[in-house]
């Protein structure tokens, strides 16, 4: 299990410019608002997104493993996609405001797309 922690932390690591600190969904989405980063913040939800999908798939395809959401496959979200549906899932719980955009992304995505649960 830790290995598998430790790919998904190094593969969201990758996906995101190294900085100080990990951008809030506040931070974001002020870039996102901005005429003249609007491109930049797609830019980088859009990597994130991929490497959250990446990750989740690995999780999704090692022995025992569980995926974190399940979106379908035929689906592919676009950068205003993304960050419209970060902008919704903040504008309904200021909380998430001052929160990593990863995990608030990460979060949208499992709510959007929940995986059925196992049957035993």
């Amino acid at each position: 299990m830790k290995r598998i922690i430790l790919a998904c932390i190094a593969v969201l690591a990758a996906a995101w410019p190294a900085s100080a600190d990990t951008a809030t969904a506040k931070q974001f989405l002020q870039l996102d608002a901005s005429d003249d980063g609007q491109s930049l913040a797609e830019l980088k939800i859009t990597a994130l997104e991929e490497g959250i999908r990446v990750a989740n798939a690995h999780m999704a395809g090692t022995a025992g493993g569980r995926a974190l959401y399940c979106q379908p496959a035929s689906l592919v979200l676009t950068g205003p996609q993304l960050a419209d549906m970060v902008g919704r899932e903040v504008g309904g719980n200021k909380k998430l405001e001052n929160q990593p955009l990863p995990t608030v992304l990460l979060g949208v995505l499992q709510k959007t797309f929940p995986c059925p649960a196992e049957s035993h």
